[in-house]
């Protein structure tokens, strides 16, 4: 869009009309200099407000409340005239930007491109929208100012915060991907070494091959490895939180819960998640599902009521073998604080008293 000042109109107008009926050739000549200056200066300002563009480098981030992430975009000029002076802002509310790295001036020059770089941070998780990104410019006169708008949409995922909590993984059943020294979890599909054959070593664990080889008998050593499938259940009744810390605990139990499911992930195990909240949410364990929890906890809300049944008792024929529960409520969280408070370091979901029975002991 270009704007045009109510004094270029009336120079215009006056000039325009001192060549119509001024006799002296200076003035029209002078007139027909102002005419041409205004024409070239709005064909360059065209020229330009058609030309600047802006990209982003990707369409979704997903980052921690409280931690600080980069957002970049690029402004292109395909013309071959320059912007003198140019003024960009990213508009991306709710968030905490340093530096005001979002907005500033800069000279863009034919055919060049810039990469704008900055840092945000939130204190509130959800889903946020950033752009689009606005500029202000105008041709070397300052007579024709162009204000225009680029659509850069740039979608935020703001996740829980991280909190000092440990989660240990309880053997589960064999033959996973969590190694383990303990031959109970033998996965015979993966064969470690061979070593010399030992009184009271089982036939069907030797090495035919290698012991014709060497004329010596070698048995077969195994890996040791166990998978642990996650399941977390959280309770976002408002009812069963005390009134004057609702709202605080409960952003404090999807911390606890968003922890347990990032570990899930670090730890290359299949979660699940189900919930008392708004939707009541239930997603059975599956490889490769954590992210998707971890975008549900990012704008799952409470729900009313009062939770009235055990979810241990509740889900304990719908988990497979060995699966390791964790439930996360009003009692969990205060559990928490009460750790946190006594400068507990070793803070980890057995002591808080997170992690249940698994399997179908439940």
């Amino acid at each position: 869009m270009i704007k045009v000042s109510p004094l270029v109109y009336i120079s215009l107008a006056l000039s325009l009309t001192f060549f119509l009926i001024s006799p002296y050739r200076l003035v029209q000549f002078i007139c027909l200099g102002i005419l041409f200056v205004f024409l070239i200066s709005f064909l360059y300002a065209l020229v330009l407000s058609r030309s600047i563009k802006a990209e982003r480098n990707t369409e979704k981030l997903k980052l921690a409340c409280k931690e600080h992430s980069q957002i970049s975009f690029t402004i292109k000029n395909y013309s071959p005239l320059t912007a003198h002076i140019l003024y960009f802002f990213d508009d991306i509310p709710f968030f905490q930007v340093f530096d005001d790295g979002n907005k500033g001036l800069t000279r863009l020059r034919p055919h060049e491109i810039q990469k704008i770089h900055y840092e945000v941070t939130s204190r509130d998780r959800g889903l946020f929208h950033a752009g689009p990104v606005r500029f202000r410019t105008s041709d070397p006169l300052g007579l024709f100012i162009i204000d225009m708008q680029v659509d850069c949409p740039l979608e935020i995922t703001v996740r829980p915060a991280r909190i000092k909590l440990i989660t240990e993984a309880v053997p589960g059943f064999p033959q996973g991907c969590l190694k383990i020294n303990n031959p109970c979890y033998e996965d015979i599909t993966i064969r470690r070494s061979i070593r010399e054959y030992m009184n009271g070593d089982e036939q069907k664990r030797i090495n035919w091959r290698a012991s014709a080889k060497f004329n010596s008998l070698f048995t077969n050593h195994y890996e040791d490895s166990f998978d642990a499938p996650f399941f977390v259940f959280l309770n976002l009744a408002d009812e069963d939180y005390e009134l004057h810390t609702r709202q605080y605990h409960m952003e404090k139990a999807i911390e606890i819960a968003a922890n347990i499911v990032e570990k899930s992930r670090v730890l290359r195990q299949p979660c699940g998640f189900a919930a008392f909240a708004e939707g009541f949410p239930y997603l059975p364990s599956h490889q490769n599902q954590a992210d998707n929890i971890l975008d549900i906890l990012s704008v799952i809300k409470c729900a009313h009521g009062k939770i009235n049944y055990d979810p241990v008792k509740r889900f304990q024929h719908q988990l497979p073998h060995g699966t390791l529960l964790f439930v996360v409520g009003p009692e969990e969280v205060e559990s928490y604080y009460l750790k946190v408070e006594a400068n507990k370091e070793n803070i980890n979901t057995q002591n808080v008293g997170i992690m249940r029975k698994y399997g179908k002991n439940v």
